[in-house]
C-alpha cells in the first residue's frame, strides 16, 4: 500500500515541540522582563518592577537588575547577588546559571 499525501506532509512537517531559544543580552533582557509577569512551571509568578523590585509568589519580595549581559537578583535577608544568562524562545524566558540548572517562565500578562 502507498501512504497518501496527508502522511507524507507528516513526515516533512517540522516537530511541534522545536525549541528556538534565542540569547539575550543585556537591553533585550531589560525589555523582556521590566514591567512583566512570568509564570513557572509550578503555578509561582514574578512580577518584575521597574524600580528594580521583583515579587516571587504572593509575598517573597527581592531586588533584580541587568549586569552586563545577565539578569541579577537578590533576595533578603542575603544582599548577595546571583546572575544568570536568559534566552527567549516566543513568549518563555530561561534563566540560566553558570551552573548549567535552568528556569523556564512564560509570560503571564498578555
Amino acid at each position: 500500500m502507498r501512504p497518501g499525501p496527508f502522511l507524507f506532509c507528516l513526515l516533512l512537517a517540522p516537530p511541534a515541540l522545536a525549541e528556538d531559544w534565542h540569547p539575550l543580552d543585556g537591553p533585550a533582557i531589560r525589555t523582556a522582563l521590566e514591567s512583566r509577569s512570568l509564570i513557572y512551571d509550578d503555578n509561582t509568578t514574578q512580577d518584575f518592577r521597574p524600580d528594580g523590585r521583583t515579587l516571587y509568589g504572593t509575598d517573597s519580595w527581592g531586588k533584580w537588575r541587568v549586569d552586563g549581559d545577565r539578569y541579577c537578583s537578590a533576595w533578603p535577608p542575603s544582599d548577595a547577588w546571583a546572575c544568570y544568562d536568559m534566552a527567549q524562545d516566543g513568549l518563555r524566558l530561561k534563566f540560566i546559571s553558570d551552573d548549567g540548572s535552568e528556569s523556564i517562565g512564560t509570560y503571564n500578562d498578555r
